[in-house]
């Protein structure tokens, strides 16, 4: 008997595990809705029966369902190309990849975030995405969690190499004793 192996929120190929496995369950929701729905139409053949409103009610966790399809239908496909250069770079640095942070203006796709000491460096290949509001967006999120003093840099587009020597000079430094606890916080704040 094999067993799943369930991929871990910040690994590669997180979001597109979940976006196959939301779109399921939300089918698998709605189709249960109507299925009751159905079975208490067919057997009183009236709408108006005990079994509608168990349908009906059984539609808020599908609509639920069905939200965060979209949420993930909209999170971006990430180059497996920077994956590997990035992940070359990032050594023994804790880091997470394919993330997609979440704001309440904007959401932030970024490819990798590493962090060492009190630095917190991401990468994001999407030129669109605004750096500076993602940059002030975890700071705020880390403050609010009683982390401050944190140097916050998110590179972008054309700024791979920097990104990477970046990495590699953070290989340097020595660990921080919140570092855990960041990257449990930028789980927390993305998709």
């Amino acid at each position: 008997m094999s067993q799943i192996q369930k991929i871990q929120k910040g690994n590669p190929g997180y979001l597109n595990k979940q976006k196959k496995a939301v779109f399921i369950r939300t089918i698998i929701y709605f189709a249960i809705s109507l299925a009751i729905f159905l079975m208490g139409y067919l057997s009183t053949k009236t709408k108006a029966n005990l079994l509608t409103v168990v349908a009906v009610v059984g539609l808020l966790p599908a609509c639920k369902s069905a939200v965060s399809l979209i949420m993930y239908l909209r999170t971006p496909k990430y180059s497996e190309t920077i994956l590997q250069n990035i992940q070359n770079a990032v050594g023994d640095i804790p880091a997470l990849y394919h993330l997609y942070l979440t704001s309440y203006k904007e959401n932030f796709p970024l490819n990798c975030i590493a962090i060492r000491g009190n630095n917190v460096m991401g990468y994001t290949e999407f030129v669109a995405c605004n750096t500076t509001a993602c940059e002030e967006h975890i700071q705020l999120i880390a403050t609010q969690n009683s982390m401050k003093n944190l140097n916050i840099k998110i590179f972008k587009g054309s700024e791979l190499k920097k990104y990477e020597e970046r990495l590699k000079q953070l290989q340097n430094s020595e660990a921080g004793k919140k570092e855990n606890e960041l990257l449990e916080l930028m789980k927390d704040i993305s998709l």
